[in-house]
């Protein structure tokens, strides 16, 4: 069971987490992404056309094929899926390096990357 001590620690450290800039980039991406009206147009589409997609047959099939990848590489180019899909990735480094020290202030030693450059290499 979680002590009050820990418990504190782990709200203090979320805080800490919550008000880096990191995590406010990322809301804020977040937030853009959900209120893009083209975002969110892209996306309708291609759920639309995917379901399509499952009873179409031949070259109807095919055509449906085509406009998903289509529709998949404008919503993956489109600037503001970029800007989250960055911002989530610059969140989930900064996660993953906390949560790293954490392993460390617990057993004396750093989390296997299994990427030899960040570390001695294994013992």
């Amino acid at each position: 069971t979680m002590t009050d001590k820990i418990r504190i620690a782990a709200h203090t450290l979320g805080e800490l987490i919550k008000d880096d800039p990191v995590t406010i980039a990322l809301n804020a991406a977040l937030d853009e992404y959900e209120r893009s009206e083209d975002i969110t147009a892209l996306i309708g589409e291609y759920n639309a056309v995917q379901e399509a997609a499952i009873t179409a047959e031949g070259e109807e099939k095919d055509k449906l094929a085509d406009r998903l990848n289509e529709l998949y590489e404008e919503i993956t180019s489109h600037p503001v899926y970029a800007g989250y899909i960055n911002a989530k990735a610059a969140f989930d480094a900064l996660y993953s390096e906390v949560m790293g020290e954490v392993e460390f202030a617990i057993t004396g030693e750093h989390p296997c990357t299994h990427d030899c450059s960040t570390c001695g290499g294994c013992h």
